[in-house]
C-alpha cells in the first residue's frame, strides 16, 4: 500500500470524525439517560387475562360425560371405525398384569399423561382376562379409571381391543390431540 492511499484513509476518518462530533450535544449537568420506570395501575393490572399453567382436572373432568366401552359417538365415522376395528397405529403399550388395583391406577395415570405429552393419540392398555371365569379386578376397575377426573379429560374413547391385540384382556384408548396446553 502506498503512502498516497494511507493519507486519504487518514484524511477521510478525520472529516468524518469531526461531521459526527458536529451532531453530538453535550449532556449537561443531568447525566446519562435513565430508563423510565413503566407503571401499570392496578386496576388495569388485574384485567389482564391469565392462561392457566396447570391442568384443573376437577374443572375439566365437569365439561366431559362419562365414557361408554366403545363409544365413537364423539368422533368422526371414519376415525371411530378405524378405532374401534384396531386399524389405527398403536403407539404406546401399558402391561397391568401383576399389578393391585392402587399401583394398576398409578400406571394408567402416568402413562396416559406421558403418552399425551409426546403427542400420541392411540394406545394400548393390558388389563388381562382375569384367570377363573374371566373375573378380572383389573378388568372390571378400567371403566371406571377412564372416568376418573385425573384421566377422563385426556381421553376420548376406549374400546376392547381386536383379538390380534389382546382381545377382552385389553382396551384401546384414544386420546385427545395436545393442542399445546
Amino acid at each position: 500500500m502506498n503512502n498516497d492511499k494511507v493519507q486519504d484513509i487518514t484524511d477521510n476518518s478525520d472529516d468524518l470524525w469531526k461531521a459526527v462530533i458536529s451532531t453530538v450535544r453535550p449532556l449537561g449537568e443531568k447525566g446519562p439517560l435513565k430508563k423510565k420506570k413503566v407503571v401499570i395501575s392496578a386496576q388495569k393490572r388485574l384485567s389482564v387475562p391469565l392462561k392457566s399453567l396447570n391442568h384443573d382436572v376437577l374443572t375439566d373432568f365437569k365439561n366431559y360425560p362419562p365414557l361408554v366401552e366403545g363409544g365413537i359417538d364423539n368422533l368422526d365415522s371414519k376415525t371411530g371405525l378405524k378405532f374401534k376395528k384396531g386399524k389405527m397405529e398403536i403407539e404406546g403399550t401399558l402391561d397391568l398384569h401383576g399389578h393391585t388395583l392402587e399401583t394398576g391406577f398409578e400406571a394408567l395415570k402416568n402413562f396416559i399423561a406421558w403418552q399425551r405429552k409426546s403427542h400420541h393419540r392411540c394406545v394400548l392398555v393390558i388389563t388381562g382376562r382375569g384367570g377363573y371365569m374371566g373375573r378380572g379386578v383389573i378388568k372390571n376397575a378400567f371403566p371406571s379409571w377412564i372416568n376418573h377426573p385425573e384421566i377422563r379429560s385426556f381421553v376420548l374413547s376406549f374400546s376392547i381391543a381386536a383379538s390380534k391385540d389382546g382381545g377382552d384382556g385389553a382396551y384401546y384408548v384414544l386420546l385427545k390431540r395436545d393442542r399445546g396446553n
